[in-house]
């Protein structure tokens, strides 16, 4: 009885497994709907410019370009001028004496006074009783003072166009002499030509040391 009730229950398990198993034509079973995805309208998103601190807008003077630098011209200084007043010899017309008189002088960085002063002897005198003693187109080198002795250097032509005697002669050195040795500070005179000693101007004075005032012409 066993051996019978064994094989009908495998029979029943089988034919019940078989009824559970679907057929293969059978679709498979649709999974349930999912609801629709309603579509957002998308979002723009904005891009604001960057917007950069404000930078300080320089002012119209500034932006006009720097001018180019100008060196200030130097200030020239004219050289100072003195007026001085002196006294110098002319030789009278008559040629017997000399005779003071009195003139300006205009000093200032290149002219001393001593210079200035016998200067005045190459100019024609305004007084009428006087005269110039100076030969033609002499010129006064230079004229220096040291130790109370005066130096006077003329050129070349104050020899060559010498045309006076002895009278002539001593006359223009004295009044040379005496017009320098109207300053305290000279007390004698010394005379050059180019620089060089001379022992005369026309042979009738000794020109070769120095002399002192002649005051013996002016008496």
């Amino acid at each position: 009885m066993k051996k019978i009730l064994v094989p009908a229950m495998l029979a029943l398990l089988l034919f019940t497994a078989g009824c559970e198993k679907p057929s293969g034509d059978a679709p498979p079973a649709t999974p349930p709907d999912k609801p629709a995805k309603i579509s957002q309208p998308e979002e723009k998103l904005e891009i604001k410019p960057e917007v950069k601190p404000e930078q300080s807008k320089p002012s119209p003077e500034s932006e006009k370009p720097a001018p180019p630098f100008e060196e200030k011209p130097q200030k020239i200084e004219k050289p100072k001028k003195e007026s001085l007043n002196v006294r110098v010899y002319y030789p009278d017309d008559s040629g017997m004496k000399l005779v003071e008189v009195e003139r300006e002088i205009v000093i200032d960085d290149s002219t001393d006074k001593y210079t200035a002063a016998v200067e005045t002897l190459l100019e024609e005198p305004v007084e009428e009783n006087l005269t110039k003693i100076f030969p033609k187109n002499a010129a006064i080198r230079s004229v220096t003072v040291e130790n109370n002795l005066a130096i006077v250097d003329f050129d070349g032509s104050f020899l060559k166009n010498f045309v006076g005697g002895s009278t002539g002669e001593e006359f223009l050195i004295g009044s040379v002499v005496d017009t320098l040795t109207n300053f305290p500070e000279v007390k004698r005179v010394k005379f050059l030509v180019d620089g060089q000693e001379i022992e005369t101007l026309s042979g009738h004075m000794d020109l070769s040391t120095p002399l002192e005032r002649m005051s013996d012409l002016t008496n």
